[in-house]
């Protein structure tokens, strides 16, 4: 339907978007107050967002906050915004969020500090309603207080606050699995310097495939690097140009993945022939390097979607689980092989 020449000239009012959605003004309300859940059919739900849309609709977030002592704003903090995976956990969270009226907003959490900066003060001070807080260490007991009621858990959990976690365990069972039947045991684990849960979650899990499975675990094998394509080069590197290098490395992310390539560019060696490489995250840069990377999928729109209805529940008490768990799979590409030899003595009468 074209927009009048009055609607174009004069600021979109709930009125308006009812009257073009066919809708009653109530209902307008209950969407961008985020209350209509159980109270708005999809359908007209849609109606009304696509009506907001046509007439450039933007409701008073500082007078709706006043009268309501909501903002609708929910921040997603995360430990580094420049890695392309949370960008996904953003996109999925915020689709989500716009169906309830809801908005989201991006955030880094790099230290206590900036628990108080960024997270206690926001809240106390109602500039957002609530957090997801997305592979950032759980905060102090203290600042539970503050936490309970507005906020959950992404990639891992507590018994504070309601969580959202992945199969971790079962991912890297499969990534292992897959390198182990190709006939690798000298398999390295590239995993993540950071302080959380979720890290620490696979490098266990990395380390019990090996034990079960009779494979020798080297300390030499069990490197840690920041964040950091750079440094993941030099960790690899060193890794790869060692007098035993592994036939395999397992890596916590594609962007640590992404350094073992560009080490193993430096070093004249072939991906996968005399290495294979195997990740966690399933970002775009798992297509973009060549060959392009075997990664364990973590569906991270879904992620963030999942999130951002666990928050919801609890900001408006509704009954949910306190404890979601996302299945993780593994996705087979090109930057594994078996080890020399392997395949042709499967073969062999």
């Amino acid at each position: 339907m074209p927009v009048t020449e009055k609607e174009a000239l004069s600021p979109a009012t709930s009125v308006d978007v009812a009257r073009r959605a066919g809708v009653s003004q109530s209902a307008v309300s209950l969407v961008f107050g985020g209350k209509a859940a159980g109270r708005v059919g999809k359908r007209t739900q849609e109606a009304i967002l696509l009506a907001a849309s046509e007439l450039g609709y933007r409701p008073n977030r500082a007078a709706r906050t006043l009268r309501s002592g909501r903002s609708h704003l929910v921040a997603l903090a995360v430990p580094d915004v420049s890695n392309p995976f949370f960008a996904a956990v953003l996109e999925g969270a915020e689709q989500a969020a716009r169906t309830s009226g809801y908005s989201v907003m991006l955030t880094q959490v790099r230290n206590e500090q900036d628990w108080q900066q960024v997270i206690l003060d926001a809240l106390t001070s109602q500039v957002v309603d609530g957090f997801l807080l997305c592979t950032v260490k759980p905060p102090a007991t203290r600042e539970y207080v503050t936490l309970r009621g507005k906020a959950v858990l992404v990639d891992t959990a507590s018994q504070e606050l309601p969580s959202l976690t992945l199969d971790i365990e079962a991912g890297m069972h499969a990534a292992m699995t897959h390198l182990l039947k190709l006939g690798h045991t000298k398999i390295a684990h590239l995993g993540a310097s950071v302080d959380a849960e979720t890290f620490h979650r696979r490098h266990q899990a990395y380390l019990d495939v090996m034990q079960r499975s009779g494979c020798p675990v080297a300390a030499a094998y069990q490197v840690r690097t920041p964040f950091v394509i750079a440094s993941a080069h030099q960790v690899a590197h060193s890794l790869l140009a060692s007098t035993d290098p592994p036939s395999a490395i397992v890596c916590d992310s594609d962007v640590l993945a992404a350094g073992v390539y560009k080490a193993a560019k430096d070093l004249h060696c072939t991906i996968p022939r005399d290495v294979s490489v195997v990740s966690f995250d399933d970002s775009v840069i798992a297509r973009l390097l060549d060959p392009e990377l075997t990664t364990v999928a973590i569906p991270a729109s879904v992620v963030g979607e999942q999130a951002f209805l666990l928050l919801l529940g609890v900001l408006e008490k509704r009954h949910h689980p306190t404890r979601v768990t996302i299945p993780l799979e593994l996705v087979v590409r090109e930057s594994t092989a078996a080890v020399m030899g392997h395949q042709q003595e499967e073969t062999l009468p």
